[in-house]
């Protein structure tokens, strides 16, 4: 699957995408995973064994990056895509790319092309029904008749990290009743969204909630490649549904809840020691 490193610029940590393995039976740490789009858009990846992520250095990397063939990694393009128009500025966009470090996993990574062309129609049936609060689809970026990248628009704050930032300037009531109205809106089409949590949830400028990574979202009923994030589901499920969004939802908003009156003890308590 994964060919001998050939010619690749210098690149270091902050070049790739970093992903660390634990064994299911005891938790125990196993090896860091690494992946890398280069800008001809083919893909690398890595591993190195008993390496925690934040101990790997940019020797290891280079010393164990190969390149993917393209089949394994990138789906072909089909006529119900829609190419990145060219010239887009790349600053304003974030690029989703395949899992490619499921390559490197034990399961094996041949669903890898098809899940990034199952999230690419999904982008493009939300874009003929737009919702304010669903990320913007741009297009796909194509090379060598293959997508290798969705193109969305890119947002600087994400509800996981807000409440180290900016806990005390969001509305609840005003977020809540823009994220329910727009799952209602994907609900109505017979879609589910079957992946909310905190990390799927950007925040624009105004603070208005933007639904992101759509790659677990199908027709009710229809079975699920992957769906879920541990702590955010409530049972482990194979079908989308739309129970799974507002339960999800439910605990969210719970959970949104609680992080900000720990925010506020904490802050009252500061006050007090500095009076």
């Amino acid at each position: 699957m994964v060919e001998i490193s050939d010619k690749l610029r210098p690149i270091s940590r902050k070049d790739v995408n970093l992903f660390e393995v634990f064994a299911a039976d005891s938790g125990a740490f196993r090896r860091t995973l690494f992946t890398y789009v280069d800008t001809n858009e083919r893909a690398w990846a890595g591993e190195a064994h008993k390496i925690r992520k934040h101990d790997l250095t940019d020797g290891d990397i280079r010393a164990n990056l190969r390149k993917i063939p393209d089949h394994d990694t990138f789906p072909e393009v089909t006529q119900d895509i829609t190419p990145l128009p060219p010239h887009s500025d790349a600053t304003e966009l974030f690029f989703k790319r395949p899992q490619i470090h499921c390559l490197l996993e034990e399961f094996g990574g041949s669903i890898v092309p098809q899940m990034l062309l199952e999230e690419a129609q999904v982008m493009e049936f939300l874009a003929r029904h737009p919702h304010p609060n669903i990320v913007r689809y741009h297009g796909c970026v194509v090379r060598r008749g293959r997508i290798t990248g969705l193109a969305l628009t890119r947002y600087q704050k994400i509800l996981d990290h807000l409440f180290h930032d900016d806990a005390f300037g969001l509305d609840f009531d005003r977020f809540e009743r823009q994220c329910r109205d727009a799952i209602n809106h994907i609900h109505s089409l017979g879609l589910a969204h079957n992946d909310l949590n905190p990390s799927n949830i950007a925040l624009h400028s105004n603070n208005d909630p933007v639904i992101l990574d759509w790659g677990s979202c199908k027709d009710f009923g229809e079975l699920l490649l992957s769906a879920g994030t541990p702590g955010w589901i409530e049972d482990e499920f194979d079908v989308s549904r739309k129970e799974h969004d507002l339960f999800a939802l439910d605990k969210i908003m719970a959970w949104m809840r609680e992080e900000k009156a720990k925010c506020t003890k904490l802050w009252g308590e500061l006050s007090i020691e500095t009076t």
